[in-house]
């Protein structure tokens, strides 16, 4: 008998293995349609609400953030090599900042705060250093 057991064990094994198996491929499954439906709710819902103009608004604000990391650097090399921010008649605004517009809000030998619009005045980013 114990000789048996032996060679019986995998089959048994492999057969509960087979059910729990079977069982987490069908929780699974609904899971995956489940948020398949979701996914196409939250599709058909945006339809109708998002503009042609959307992707060019994320665009945008991504070209806005670019260009306020890139002036960020240009301050904070400034500040390391110099000891201080530069005024605002000495900054040089980065490529990424061409057809963007800078205002700046605070601008001294310690801190600098600014925002970045775009051309039409519609804020996309801001920065600020210490």
């Amino acid at each position: 008998m114990w000789r048996v057991f032996p060679l019986l064990l995998p089959a048994l094994l492999s057969g509960c293995q087979d059910r729990e198996a079977r069982a987490e491929t069908a929780r699974l499954a609904a899971r995956v349609a489940a948020l398949e439906a979701q996914v196409q709710a939250l599709g058909d819902a945006g339809s109708g609400a998002v503009s042609g103009s959307r992707p060019d608004e994320v665009v945008m604000r991504a070209a806005g953030q670019h260009c306020a990391n890139d002036l960020d650097r240009v301050l904070e090399t400034h500040r390391q090599d110099a000891g201080s921010y530069p005024a605002a008649r000495d900054v040089r605004l980065p490529e990424s900042c061409l057809d963007l517009r800078v205002g700046w809000r605070d601008l001294k030998p310690q801190s600098y705060a600014f925002s970045v619009a775009d051309l039409e005045g519609r804020p996309l980013a801001q920065g600020r250093g210490p």
